[in-house]
């Protein structure tokens, strides 16, 4: 997965806190498509694509409050989002 910007991660964080339900589908799926990987005949890899997409969504709604929380507060992460500015 490429890594998330700060943005993101922030956004991500207040979705999962406004709204814990959508981690919990996030989980669910996951499970669900694990679940169904064994019996994927022909389209095992497209099943296990599916599975890692769904683990790293699933591991960044679980991770992104601790790391919103986290992020320090600077001058190329404050206010605006172009990355060129040192």
């Amino acid at each position: 997965m490429i890594r998330p910007t700060d943005e993101v991660v922030k956004a991500f964080a207040s979705v999962v806190r406004q709204y814990p339900l959508i981690l919990t589908f996030l989980t669910e799926w996951k499970a669900h498509e694990l679940d169904q990987l064994p019996y994927a005949l022909n389209t095992s890899a497209v099943s296990q694509g599916r599975c890692q997409v769904l683990a790293e969504l699933v591991k960044l709604a679980t991770n992104s409050p601790d790391l919103a929380a986290k992020q320090p507060r600077s001058p190329t992460n404050a206010t605006h989002t172009d990355r060129s500015v040192i």
